[in-house]
């Protein structure tokens, strides 16, 4: 389902709130998946993981080297689904939405319990406006595994911009107790007495 203009107030909303939820708006709760390397660690101190040093060479001073490392593991005999993983991430943040939603593809394809694979990929739904995908999506990641508690959120705002406010309603009132601290619980909140009020309004 793609989504009208104007339900982009309530997907961007989500995007702005998001940042208040977790440190990155992609984040599926605790397990957002952290760079390999801090600032100021040297990268001979990372370890050997190919990939976790291709990464940090992305997020230093080579990041064309380190994009190139890691096509060559995830075009290795077979894959290296971690690359492909960041393959996809950098695909995102450089707005080639199409390669990032192959790169995703290719990780479920190759092995379906990689929830973070769906994450991704629904957050990528929800960005493009397949809400009915992206809520799906945040679903089977819910199911699956009880760290990806912020798909509750993100799938109630999807809900709202499918204008089904209701089922908006439950969905977030299941994730405020949830939330990670007050602020995040009260701006919660204020959503829900804000559609408890025009739902009310509509029943008059």
């Amino acid at each position: 389902m793609a989504v009208s203009k104007s339900s982009w107030v309530l997907i961007a909303g989500a995007g702005a709130l998001a940042v208040g939820l977790v440190l990155m708006p992609r984040t599926p709760g605790s397990s957002e998946p952290a760079l390999p390397v801090e600032e100021g660690v040297a990268l001979e101190d990372i370890g050997t993981d190919p990939v976790d040093v291709a990464v940090a060479k992305v997020s230093g001073e080579n990041p064309m080297e380190g994009i190139l490392e890691l096509r060559q593991l995830a075009e290795s005999t077979p894959p290296n689904l971690d690359a492909v993983m960041w393959l996809g991430r950098f695909s995102v943040q450089s707005g080639q939405l199409d390669k990032a939603r192959e790169r995703f593809n290719q990780v479920i394809d190759a092995a379906p319990d990689r929830v973070e694979a769906y994450w991704e990929r629904a957050m990528l739904d929800m960005e493009e406006g397949f809400l009915e995908d992206a809520v799906e999506g945040f679903d089977l990641c819910v199911s699956a595994d009880e760290l990806y508690v912020n798909g509750r959120f993100f799938k109630a705002r999807c809900l709202e911009a499918m204008e089904k406010p209701d089922l908006a309603l439950t969905e977030y009132k299941s994730y405020l107790p949830l939330a990670p601290d007050t602020a995040v619980a009260k701006s919660v909140e204020g959503i829900i007495e804000r559609l408890e009020a025009a739902l009310a309004e509509t029943s008059i």
